[in-house]
C-alpha cells in the first residue's frame, strides 16, 4: 500500500495546489473586473475553471477516495483483500493523478491568461 499512500499524497497536493490556483484565478479576475477587462470570455473562462476545483477534480479523484477508505477498513480485517484493493488503488490512483495534472495545467493556462489580460490592460 505504500505506493498506494503516496499517491494519494500526490492527489492531496494537487487538491491543494488546485485551491490556491483557484483563489489566485479568482482575485486575478476580480482585478479584471476592476479595470473593466472582464468580458464574457473572461467570465466563460472563470466558470470553467470554478468547475474544475469543485466538481470536475473531485469526480476524478471520487474512486481512489472509496478504494482508500476500503483499503483501510480491509487493511484491519481483511488483509489478503487489502492486498488486492491497494494494487487497485495504486493503478486508480496513478489514472486519476495524470487527471487531476491535466486540470490542474487548464488551471495554470488561465491564470496566464488573465496575467495578460491585466498586462495590457496596464495593471
Amino acid at each position: 500500500m505504500a505506493d498506494g499512500q503516496a499517491a494519494l499524497e500526490r492527489i492531496d497536493q494537487l487538491f491543494a495546489a488546485a485551491r490556491i490556483a483557484h483563489e489566485v484565478i479568482w482575485d486575478l479576475h476580480r482585478r479584471l473586473v476592476v479595470a473593466g477587462r472582464a468580458d464574457e470570455d473572461a467570465r466563460e473562462l472563470l466558470a470553467d475553471v470554478t468547475r474544475i476545483a469543485t466538481v470536475d477534480m473531485p469526480a476524478a479523484a471520487a474512486e481512489v477516495r472509496r478504494l482508500a477508505a476500503l483499503w483501510s477498513e480491509q487493511d484491519v480485517l481483511d488483509p489478503a483483500g487489502a492486498v488486492v484493493t491497494g494494487r487497485a488503488l495504486a493503478a486508480e490512483a496513478q489514472c486519476a493523478e495524470a487527471l487531476l495534472a491535466d486540470m490542474r495545467a487548464r488551471q495554470n493556462e488561465v491564470a496566464a491568461e488573465f496575467r495578460r489580460r491585466l498586462a495590457d490592460a496596464g495593471g
